[in-house]
């Protein structure tokens, strides 16, 4: 049987993953674009294949309609916004996922980037490149109120860490684990409540698979003046050009996302703002994590044709 994998980072640091495919007779086709696959790229590489773990190519109903022997999609992480999940099910072509793989390093990439934002380093180490010695003035973690929406695995891990920081922690999510949260001093909020009090506010839900996002403009208009905001989530979840209208007025101190509308295209508006930190989906890209994903990934694969 064929598996086609399209991820670029799969087994790059371990073996592994690939022998456990090799030793259970699977015949493996690696992405030979060497990048995310357009649609017809993508259609030409899945028609002929058993299994496949997916990037973040876009799964679609035409794509799929061309994977006439596909009977497995093992997601390479965990967000699926990217695939037809319906037509899948349809189609009798099971899904999995990689869970619980990258949410220690997403939520240290999300920590990290509070860090940077609230502490101005990306700006100091720009003015020091350019030869300009100038001192940036930040703000604190500490005594902040750090506002986390989504607490799920790697909500929680955020939570952990920033627990450390001397600040205040609230939350705004559908379920809570309470015990979760009474253990790290989580304060339990309606999102309107979180938006008016919190200092830093860092996203951890998935898409929304809505045409309206969950921050846009009187969410905005509730946030309090020089607020940070994080999104190493999912685009769809802040409105764009509202982000982009309280940058220029000055209402955002900082913002750093991850992730983006149309990638792997990029919205250079956004490198005009010094206060702007962006970076290419990357937050889930560790060492650790790639060799977590890859296995838990090709194991899905095997385990499926293996009854389990």
């Amino acid at each position: 049987m064929k598996v086609l994998i399209t991820s670029n980072s799969f087994g790059k640091y371990s073996d592994d993953a690939e022998k456990l495919l090799a030793d259970n007779n699977f015949e493996i086709i690696k992405n030979k674009y060497h990048r995310m696959m357009n649609e017809g790229e993508f259609i030409e590489e899945i028609k002929d294949v058993d299994g496949v773990i997916l990037s973040t190519e876009s799964l679609n109903k035409n794509v799929i309609d061309h994977a006439k022997k596909l009977k497995i999609v093992s997601r390479y992480g965990v967000g699926i916004d990217n695939i037809d999940t319906e037509y899948l099910k349809e189609k009798g072509i099971e899904l999995r996922t990689a869970k619980n793989c990258n949410n220690v390093a997403v939520a240290e990439y999300a920590v990290g980037l509070i860090i940077n934002i609230v502490r101005k380093i990306s700006v100091a180490n720009r003015s020091v490149r350019n030869n300009k010695w100038s001192k940036e003035v930040g703000i604190d973690v500490n005594n902040s109120t750090v506002g986390i929406i989504g607490l799920g695995s790697i909500g929680r891990e955020v939570a952990k860490r920033l627990s450390n920081f001397g600040c205040k922690l609230i939350s705004y999510d559908l379920f809570y684990d309470d015990e979760f949260c009474n253990r790290y001093k989580i304060h339990k909020v309606s999102l309107d409540t979180l938006l008016k009090e919190s200092h830093i506010i860092t996203l951890h839900l998935p898409s929304l698979n809505s045409d309206k996002p969950l921050l846009s403009k009187r969410e905005f208009e509730l946030m309090k003046e020089g607020v940070v905001i994080i999104n190493t989530a999912r685009a769809d979840l802040i409105d764009t050009e509202e982000v982009l209208a309280n940058l220029e007025k000055g209402k955002i101190f900082g913002y750093a996302f991850d992730v983006h509308k149309d990638e792997p295209n990029i919205d250079l508006r956004f490198a005009k703002y010094d206060n702007v930190v962006m970076t290419p989906h990357n937050a889930a890209v560790s060492k650790g994590a790639v060799d977590k994903m890859s296995y838990v990934s090709a194991k899905n694969i095997i385990d499926f044709f293996n009854g389990k």
